[in-house]
């Protein structure tokens, strides 16, 4: 069994109900305006309807790629697309990668927004920023599959549908997301060749530094993932694809010191494939994904895998 195989394993993404073919409703032809958010369904074969943003770049500006995007804890795919102030970590993030010339496709997560799993009748209301994770975890875990992996199937059912749409080059789709977004993009990345490229932002560490020292929410927990394979490991699953990954200076759940020690293990990955290594891109501040030298990275990467042939990865 390879690497990735026994990563699908342990996500139980080959147990799970078929999240593809999946196809979006609700699409409206591109325009020539300034992007708005459209809302679309992202409809699986098993019927579930996903709530999704669609957002297109204007002709002058469209690089001919789409960019699946993943909301990390909050209020979901609603910060996305939110513009102004705000104390979130992904605010209005989808813009930055339209202006970019990105079609940007964001799926609600599984225990955000409006995914969270119904209250029990007379219990007060969520808050805005509240989830799901402890009660949607524990449920798909006493069947034996980890709530991540059902974030990744549902995520890989996006980039499908984002690729078929007209237009759109179904080998030209990256994923990204922070945080939570971030778990989702490096492990989508890791398991699936299709996915062209990856932005990983306030999630790249060593599982014991992080996951396995301070508290994290049980929605990323991978039941036995440890010692098989730490987050290095998994990364290097997407050589010789391009990798980006963004981290915070002061990260109090991710830290910094043990990011920098385990991104170095992934240069030589890249290297014995004649590949160009991934970036780390280091910002100030705390937990964040403020997507600017990383996006900048991440599309001259992509202008250099123009016209190659770009192999599946290990």
């Amino acid at each position: 069994m390879t690497t990735r195989q026994r990563l699908r394993e342990l996500l139980g993404l080959d147990r799970l109900e078929p999240a593809t073919p999946a196809h979006l409703e609700g699409a409206e032809p591109a325009g020539t305006e300034p992007p708005a958010p459209q809302e679309v369904g992202l409809q699986l074969a098993d019927g579930t309807s996903i709530p999704c943003f669609l957002l297109r770049p204007t002709p002058q500006k469209d690089n001919g790629m789409g960019a699946v995007l993943i909301a990390g804890h909050g209020r979901g795919i609603d910060s996305l697309v939110e513009t102004g102030a705000s104390e979130e970590f992904n605010t209005g993030t989808a813009y930055a990668f339209v202006d970019a010339g990105f079609t940007v496709l964001c799926p609600e997560v599984l225990s955000f927004g409006r995914r969270r799993f119904p209250r029990p009748e007379g219990a007060p209301p969520y808050e805005p920023t509240e989830n799901s994770c402890g009660v949607d975890a524990t449920r798909h875990m006493m069947r034996g599959i980890p709530l991540m992996g059902r974030r990744v199937a549902d995520a890989a059912a996006a980039v499908d549908a984002l690729g078929g749409l007209p237009g759109m080059d179904p080998q030209r789709v990256v994923i990204a997301g922070g945080s939570g977004g971030g778990a989702v993009s490096l492990l989508l990345a890791a398991v699936e060749p299709k996915v062209a490229a990856a932005l990983v932002a306030s999630y790249f560490c060593t599982f014991e530094a992080s996951l396995c020292s301070i508290r994290h929410c049980p929605c990323n927990i991978i039941p036995g993932i440890l010692p098989e394979m730490e987050m290095a490991d998994i990364a290097s699953l997407i050589a010789p694809r391009p990798l980006v990954l963004e981290a915070s200076e002061r990260d109090h759940i991710f830290p910094i010191a043990a990011t920098r020690a385990s991104f170095e293990r992934l240069p030589p990955v890249w290297e014995a494939s004649d590949a160009p290594v991934p970036e780390l891109v280091v910002t100030g501040g705390g937990h964040a994904f403020r997507a600017e030298r990383s996006l900048e990275a991440l599309v001259q990467q992509l202008a250099g895998e123009t016209g190659r042939t770009r192999p599946g990865g290990p």
